[in-house]
């Protein structure tokens, strides 16, 4: 072979090697994909029909669209107001209050940048005929009994599986099963748990009970709505140690009409960052329902408010059992 061709494919090989070299240190430093959801308390936008808000309501929440903002971070309600044109003739929900809201009352929940609702709760039976949400918005996800919800991202599979358990017992069985199937096909597994006492401060024995047993089936979040106050979250630990879930008990009311009170006006988002399937960073925001002028909206808390609802949420005690947990995986 002529040295000159000789040392032009020498050159063409090393050039060749380099550009491979080179795409895989950049492949190798690439950061992981992650993925945002926020969790979301109550939304109740209408009461016979009739709305709540006449002008957008989520005041301090929107401006910077910090928590609902960007291609991977999915935001999460509990819809207690199915959305129809007429209210249901019957009390199914047992409360005697029916939370039928105007269909056109879907604008808000677009407003506020919901991603997902879950509707499997109490009071999903009280409009005469329902509007389908998901037509309604364009992109959003209903999460009801009948359907769990499946997303993809680029950090992995999440899975949310929706039950009531206000009027009928909760089926653990049923749910386990459930919670089984989609563990084995996604790496995040939510319950979202419409349960519990209204206006208790505490989640009971049985809860509690439940959630030891949503942990031992590596359910990553459990998602609780009903008691429309804000309960203490916790780090639930499976029995052999092998797994934490972040058990949200409550998250009080996040739109609504109840006002009576500071424990129905405080609520707080909780916002997860996941890694490989893990949580890896965590977050929560105070708020409180305002009415000013007449308008009802979310509003910043005072500085005495945000200590209320911190502690009210038991975010200190979580965040420092969440330190302490990554120091010791970090050790091992």
């Amino acid at each position: 072979m002529d040295t000159g061709v000789h040392f032009a494919v020498r050159l063409r090989l090393f050039l060749l090697g380099g550009v491979i070299l080179l795409t895989l240190l950049q492949v190798g430093f690439q950061p992981e994909p992650t993925l945002t959801i926020t969790f979301g308390g109550d939304v109740i936008l209408g009461r016979d029909g009739q709305t709540i808000f006449s002008e957008d309501p989520w005041g301090a929440m929107t401006p910077d669209g910090s928590l609902t903002g960007g291609d991977q971070n999915w935001f999460l309600v509990n819809l207690e107001s199915p959305l129809g044109s007429t209210t249901s003739d019957t009390n199914a929900n047992g409360e005697g209050y029916n939370l039928c809201s105007p269909s056109d009352e879907a604008e808000i929940l677009k407003i506020g940048g919901v991603d997902i609702v879950s509707v499997a709760n109490n009071h999903q039976g009280d409009c005469k005929e329902s509007v389908d949400l998901s037509q309604a918005i364009d992109g959003l996800r209903v999460v009801s009994e009948e359907q769990p919800v499946i997303l993809e991202s680029p950090a992995g599979t999440v899975a949310i599986v929706a039950v009531d358990a206000i009027l009928k017992p909760l089926d653990m069985d049923s749910l386990l099963a459930s919670v089984a199937e989609l563990k084995a096909k996604s790496d995040v597994v939510i319950v979202s748990l419409h349960w519990g006492m209204e206006y208790a401060g505490e989640p009971t024995p049985l809860q509690r009970q439940q959630a030891k047993q949503l942990a031992n089936a590596k359910v990553d979040v459990l998602w609780g709505h009903h008691p429309h106050v804000l309960q203490p979250a916790e780090w639930v630990e499976a029995e052999n140690g092998s797994h934490r879930m972040l058990a949200l008990y409550s998250l009080g009311n996040l739109l609504t009409d109840q006002t009576m009170t500071y424990e129905t006006r405080h609520s707080a988002l909780v916002q997860l960052q996941f890694i490989g399937g893990e949580i890896n960073q965590l977050s929560f925001q105070p708020l409180v329902l305002s009415r000013r002028n007449g308008i009802l909206a979310l509003d910043s808390p005072t500085d005495a408010e945000a200590v209320c609802i911190a502690d009210r949420l038991g975010w200190a005690e979580i965040m420092e059992s969440f330190s302490n947990n990554h120091a010791r995986e970090i050790g091992n």
